[in-house]
Parts: C-alpha cells; sequence; structure tokens
C-alpha cells in the first residue's frame, strides 16, 4: 500500500504542472477576452503554441523525472526490506543452532558420573551440533562477532566430543571435572552466541544499524560479563511460559 501511495504521488505531481500549464493559458484567454488585451492576443496569435509546446516539454521532463527517481526509492527501499527479512531469517535460525548446541553440552555435562551411559552416543550428539554451527556459511551471517563465536563454538565442540569419547573407559573423577567442565565452557560459549543473535535481531526489528562500531573482541569481553545474569533470564523466562501453559 505505501508504495502504491508513493509510485501515485509521482503521477499527482505530473498531472498537476499538466494542470497548471493548461489552466494557465485558459486564464490568460479569459484575461484577454475580459480586458481586450491586445498584446496578448498578439501574443497567442504568434508565440503561444512554441511556448505552449515548450512548457508542455518541461512539465513532461519534470514529471518524468519525479516519476524515476520515485520507481528509484521505492526499488531501494524493496531492496533494503529483503535484505532486512534475509538478515532475520538468518540470525532466527542461528540463535535455534546456538540454543541447541548449548543445551546439548549441558545435558551431556550433566550425565557425567552416572551409569549406564553410553558415551560414544554422546560424544555423537556433540559432533552433530558442531556440525550444525559448521554448515552456516559465514559470509551469509550479517555480524563479525558471531562469525567469531560460531568459530570458537566450533573448536571447543570438537574438543568436548573427543573428550566425551574417552569417558567410554572408566575415568577417575577428577578426569570427569575435567570433560565436565569443557562442556560447560562450550556451553557458556555458546550461550553468548545466541545471546549475540538475539540482540542483533531485535536492533535488527528495531530499525537500528546491527553491527556495532566496537572492537569485536571489546564487545564480546562486555557481554561475557553479564552471561550468567543472562542464562539465568532465559530459564526464568522458560519456567514462565511453561506456568502459563499449566494455568
Amino acid at each position: 500500500m505505501k508504495e502504491q501511495r508513493e509510485m501515485s504521488s509521482g503521477e499527482e505531481w505530473a498531472s498537476v504542472l499538466g494542470a497548471v500549464t493548461v489552466l494557465s493559458l485558459i486564464a490568460l484567454i479569459s484575461l484577454t477576452a475580459v480586458g481586450g488585451w491586445s498584446w496578448v492576443a498578439r501574443f497567442l496569435e504568434s508565440s503561444a503554441p512554441a511556448w505552449i509546446q515548450a512548457f508542455g516539454s518541461i512539465a513532461a521532463i519534470v514529471a518524468a523525472l519525479i516519476i524515476v527517481q520515485s520507481q528509484h526509492s521505492l526499488e531501494l527501499k524493496r531492496r533494503r526490506a529483503e535484505e532486512r527479512a534475509e538478515q532475520l531469517r538468518r540470525l532466527r535460525a542461528l540463535m535455534v543452532v546456538f540454543f541447541s548446541a548449548a543445551r546439548t553440552c549441558e545435558e551431556v555435562a550433566r550425565k557425567i558420573g552416572r551409569e549406564h551411559i553410553y558415551w560414544p552416543l554422546e560424544a555423537d550428539l556433540v559432533r552433530e551440533v558442531r556440525s550444525r554451527l559448521m554448515s552456516i556459511d559465514p559470509t551469509h551471517v550479517p555480524i563479525g562477532k558471531l562469525v567469531l563465536l560460531i568459530e570458537e563454538c566450533v573448536l571447543k565442540l570438537q574438543l568436548c566430543a573427543k573428550l566425551t569419547d574417552e569417558l567410554s573407559t572408566p575415568r577417575p573423577e577428577k578426569t570427569q571435572n575435567v570433560v565436565r567442565s569443557a562442556l560447560m565452557g562450550a556451553a557458556q560459549e555458546c550461550w553468548l552466541g545466541m545471546y549475540e543473535a538475539t540482540r542483533a535481531e531485535r536492533r535488527l526489528v528495531s530499525g537500528r544499524e546491527i553491527e556495532s562500531e566496537e572492537s569485536v573482541f571489546v564487545d564480546l569481553k562486555a557481554s561475557r560479563k553479564h552471561l550468567d545474569q543472562i542464562r539465568k533470564d532465559f530459564e526464568n523466562g522458560q519456567r514462565a511460559a511453561k506456568d502459563s501453559e499449566l494455568l
């Protein structure tokens, strides 16, 4: 609807210019008839056709320029809207992948120390979420910090998968704690990725720029300071949603 209104505004301007030209000539003829202005009559007889053609040509050129400019503006807006929609889709898909990776790492970490766990399968789960992150084309990620986080998560998940495989053989508690710590560290990094993707999505939806002017590393350092609170708020939101469904 908005694009149609803008297109019609250009056409309206063209109509206005043509109407002004015609009305000016009609007014001039009327004044000549009423006032008996001989110089106007001579003008209408000799030079009027040329002037009418000149004014008509100018009006047509101006109208064409207005319409072309309006079409160009609409095309730019359409492209920007499509680009923003594509960025939103990619960010939301990335949020899901980060969330899945974080949850998987935490669930595997909680199983350490339990009996009757088939650890090769748990290691495969970690490899699966790692492969999902690796399948994301970095050139399609709209923010540099998210590319950095994907790379860090991929490396941490690779290490976690190898360590989880080692639990197939009974290991001392100290070794189990090392594996648990590695898994929780990878989960923290994935939670940070989800947080950054969510923040970028909110900025994009509100019409703001999604790339910060700050250094990628400085910005991530500041985000890590609030990571525990971010995670806590997320879990509280999930519990509140579940409680509302029960009610």
